[in-house]
């Protein structure tokens, strides 16, 4: 699990049945996952000190929801 904290900028699932939204910080990202989320955009390095959404259970894949453009689904 991750040890740095991480700021989600757009909402996610991740394991295990956790979600966290837009503005959460958060310490228990897989490892794995990280790079991939940062270069997408999807979480940054925190900077602050806002409450953390931690957790030592085991990891599974992490999905997120986003709207295609011009969708209304």
């Amino acid at each position: 699990m991750a040890n740095k904290k991480y700021e989600v900028l757009a909402g996610i699932d991740y394991p295990p049945n956790k979600r966290a939204e837009a503005g959460d910080l958060v310490s228990d990202l897989p490892e794995t996952a990280i790079p991939w989320l940062l270069s997408s955009g999807i979480i940054k390095e925190a900077e602050s000190s806002k409450s953390v959404i931690d957790s030592d259970e085991p990891t599974a894949p992490i999905t997120t929801k986003f709207k295609k453009k011009g969708s209304t689904k």
